[in-house]
């Protein structure tokens, strides 16, 4: 016994098999599209900076990089396979390689959606993980050269300074005791219990661009400290708050996407069967292009051969559509003569006869 069998006409056949088309093509974008993200993200920031976790962020962006770059090959496979049952049906293993095919990217899309769900904790745990990385740079700014340039290169990329803000170089202890004048007055209002410094200084990299004029990055090398426009040359957003929106813009939008990727692999597993069990049962029925039944499973699918024959499935299909048919044509005598009687009946009606005068009569 077939399940759920149709009967598709030629024109519907070729209809249905572009809707399997476009989902696979839909599919196959998806894919190219993660690939890309993972990849944009992680040379955008895993490889700027020396990530305490780096090995996290390896994982969640190349993780999601070699998922896009699976579910757009198994969609260009896709792509092979449904020409090729469209187009020779009775091929040696047809029906076993799009069970199979079908099967993988099934499941492949369910551990996708269980990478979706964990993408929000994620997203917020690589957040603090920045912030702590962004923080220990800033300490290192002045020992480490490397870590010097990269944050003077984020800096200047993204137009930011410090974490949230420029006053968490206020906060830091960037600047060692050796670089600074430790008996000026000006430096000792800012030295701490522990003999660290953290005047109101901030490196270079955080003057504005747009500005026209001096950049007061050290406002202790002003005449009067306490009334400068430090903060008017600065760029007032902090570094964390761009890397975020990349972050959580990567991994939100990836969640999406492998919801909707669930919705049309699963919309591909059953169009692709009516589309398959079609196109081979109008070569069993001795044209390939003609009208056919097709169904989710049933006789000849791996190796069933109980319940009606072909034959009969196609008589019994044929003769409900001529049933079908024969009511449509019915249905539009029936209005066709309505309309004859409607027409006749207005035309005896005179012109000058109106609604007032059939309710005085």
């Amino acid at each position: 016994m077939a399940v759920l069998d149709i009967r598709f006409t030629r024109n519907q056949r070729k209809r249905l098999h572009r809707y399997v088309v476009f989902a696979i093509l839909a599919s196959l974008f998806i894919g190219l599209a993660l690939f890309l993200m993972g990849l944009f993200v992680s040379l955008s920031i895993s490889t700027k900076l020396q990530l305490q976790e780096r090995n996290l962020f390896e994982l969640v962006f190349y993780t999601l990089m070699l998922y896009g770059l699976y579910v757009f090959f198994h969609n260009l496979m896709g792509m092979k396979l449904c020409y090729n049952y469209f187009h020779y049906a009775e091929g040696p293993w047809m029906n076993l390689r799009l069970f199979v095919w079908t099967s993988v990217g099934l499941l492949v899309v369910l551990v996708g959606c269980f990478m979706a769900s964990k993408s929000f904790s994620t997203a917020d745990y690589l957040t603090v993980q920045l912030r702590a990385t962004l923080l220990e740079g800033m300490k290192k700014y002045f020992t480490d050269i490397s870590w010097k340039r990269r944050i003077d290169r984020i800096q200047v990329n993204m137009q930011c300074c410090g974490i949230d803000s420029s006053d968490d170089w206020h906060k830091t202890y960037w600047l060692q005791r050796e670089f600074l004048v430790v008996d000026s007055p000006d430096i000792l209002r800012y030295a701490k219990l522990d003999g660290s410094v953290t005047p109101p200084v901030v490196p270079w990299s955080c003057c504005r661009i747009d500005v026209k004029g001096p950049c007061f990055h050290d406002p202790l090398q002003l005449p009067n400290p306490e009334q400068n426009s430090s903060y008017e040359s600065l760029n007032p957003r902090g570094c964390l708050a761009p890397m975020k929106i990349m972050l959580n813009g990567t991994l939100h939008s990836a969640a999406v996407m492998i919801a909707f990727l669930f919705v049309l692999q699963v919309t591909v597993g059953v169009l692709s069967r009516f589309d398959f069990t079609a196109a081979r049962n109008a070569v069993a029925l001795g044209d390939r292009w003609s009208g056919s039944p097709g169904w989710l499973f049933g006789r000849l699918d791996f190796g069933l051969a109980r319940g009606p024959n072909l034959c009969q499935i196609d008589r019994v299909s044929g003769a409900k559509d001529r049933e079908d048919e024969i009511r449509k044509i019915r249905l539009g005598r029936r209005k066709l003569e309505f309309e004859q009687a409607f027409f006749f009946t207005t035309s005896l009606i005179p012109h000058n006869f109106s609604l007032a005068r059939l309710g005085n009569l």
